[in-house]
């Protein structure tokens, strides 16, 4: 992907935008991939998340947006508030604003997301902690994550605990199986 952001123009007095495939802002977002899909201003926001094979974010809620995506590929674990389920490629999950949510990716292979947020706070939180994709990716052991979680707090999505553990994720793909 390409560190570079596609602009709306106006014609006829409506905007219109695009990125086409390479293009997006690009950038390692706790050592996983995020590339901003829409085009700088636009609402939706659309970012396409690829979190690696038994990655997990941890249990954190968003004040102003609802987070949702369209599974692309890879399946997901996922607490939203009591409830568990899994997540499977072609699934469209919403987990509502104001409920805390954690998820890890199950299997061996990566999961890839397509967030849509109507919101600029996330968006807001991965540039101000991620690494333009453009420089190498960075060593997980080697960030700080109590900064960047107290940041997730500064621009809506506060940390609420540790990710979802590999067991709780077993378990939760267990009971989906039954």
């Amino acid at each position: 992907m390409t560190n570079t952001a596609s602009t709306p123009q106006q014609r006829a007095g409506d905007r219109y935008g695009r990125t086409a495939p390479g293009d997006g802002e690009a950038y390692w977002f706790y050592g996983d991939l995020a590339v901003i899909r829409s085009p700088e201003g636009s609402i939706p926001i659309v970012i396409e998340h690829h979190v690696s094979a038994g990655g997990a974010a941890p249990l954190h809620v968003h004040h102003d947006l609802d987070d949702s995506f369209y599974l692309l590929s890879g399946r997901l674990a996922i607490r939203c508030g009591e409830d568990t389920f899994l997540a499977r490629t072609g699934d469209y999950v919403v987990l509502p604003r104001g409920v805390p949510h954690t998820l890890r990716v199950l299997g061996d292979t990566e999961a890839v997301m397509l967030q849509t947020h109507a919101d600029p706070s996330f968006l807001t939180f991965i540039r101000a902690v991620g690494v333009p994709a453009s420089q190498s990716r960075p060593d997980f052991a080697s960030m700080d994550i109590p900064a960047m979680n107290a940041i997730a707090g500064e621009t809506g999505q506060p940390v609420l605990g540790p990710p979802m553990s590999a067991e709780d994720a077993t378990a939760i793909l267990a009971a989906a199986s039954r």
